[in-house]
């Protein structure tokens, strides 16, 4: 991420800087979803619904209480995490796909929520005139200054989950996705291990949204739909759904797929199907298991190749 935080300042405008900033965003709260989807092996929709969360409560406590907003974001990540904790102890005594319809169904009612709900939500109408994030003294008012800010929390997000891969959590996690019976045998709490990786990852959409809040100072309930909450999975099963790099990818393409395609919009949605459909056919391990699988082809060429040269000067 290094590279790429250097060179896209100097080669983009500040249209495509925001757009950048939406693909960091989208990429915390995708992280979410590898973790359940690819460590766990559980899929959720309900990371939308976690999204918004994230957005109304800071963007609330931010406006209408003039709580600071590094604060509201703390708290809004805080909400999100005991709400998924809550949701993950009703909805994980449902298996398979009877937990994914009840994500879905989790999902749809939090956006009618959010549509509705007009005292709190500001209805269709959202909330605006949210203030900008301050960082000791700092507030952030141009896109470059939001890209810098959101290329090192995103960071800090992967390295995160990227831990959490090796404690004991994550080989849990691993364990149940491979064979939960197993893992039930082998003694891991099978239960709390899929309601603690709920909870991480809807900490991580709760974070996103919170930073979206303050990012585009107006939210509306229309940015919470299902449509959203398949981009994420589709950004995570094209990267590779195992791989927090390949979600970077994944999010990058998913975000700027858009904007490339601007003429055709009308047709996203076809688009997008024949698209999750194709990918599902050709690489059902996602980009980053296109490149294990030519990167063992390229070691094992090499390791012929350097077995004749031997076998030669023998």
């Amino acid at each position: 991420m290094i590279p790429f935080s250097i060179i896209i300042p100097m080669v983009t405008n500040n249209y495509s800087m925001g757009v950048m900033n939406l693909v960091m965003l989208h990429f915390i709260a995708a992280l979410g979803v590898t973790m359940m989807l690819g460590m766990g092996g559980q899929v959720t929709f309900a990371t939308v619904a976690f999204l918004g969360a994230g957005s109304y409560t800071s963007a609330i406590l931010s406006k209408n209480f003039g709580i600071p907003p590094v604060l509201s974001v703390i708290l809004a990540v805080l909400f999100c995490m005991v709400s998924a904790f809550i949701l993950g102890k009703v909805l994980f005594r449902l298996k398979g796909t009877y937990f994914t319809f009840a994500t879905i169904g989790f999902a749809q009612i939090m956006n009618n929520v959010y549509l509705n709900w007009k005292p709190v939500t500001g209805g269709p109408d959202g909330i605006t005139g949210i203030p900008k994030l301050n960082l000791f003294f700092f507030t952030p008012t141009k896109p470059i200054h939001w890209f810098y800010i959101l290329v090192v929390l995103s960071a800090i997000c992967l390295m995160l989950v990227e831990h959490v891969r090796q404690t004991s959590l994550g080989r849990s996690l691993g364990a149940v996705r491979d064979n939960e019976i197993a893992a039930l045998s082998l003694g891991v709490d099978v239960y709390n291990t899929k309601v603690n990786a709920f909870v991480i990852a809807g900490a991580l959409a709760g974070f996103a949204g919170a930073l979206l809040a303050h990012h585009n100072s107006a939210i509306s309930a229309y940015l919470y739909t299902y449509d959203l909450t398949v981009n994420y999975i589709v950004i995570v099963m094209l990267g590779g759904i195992n791989s927090t790099i390949g979600t970077f990818i994944g999010s990058l393409l998913v975000t700027m797929l858009p904007e490339w395609l601007r003429p055709l919009q009308t047709y996203m949605r076809l688009i997008y199907g024949v698209f999750v459909i194709l990918l599902m056919i050709f690489m059902p391990m996602g980009l980053a298991g296109m490149w294990d699988i030519l990167h063992a082809k390229m070691k094992n060429m090499f390791r012929k190749s350097k077995g004749k040269a031997v076998e030669q000067n023998v």
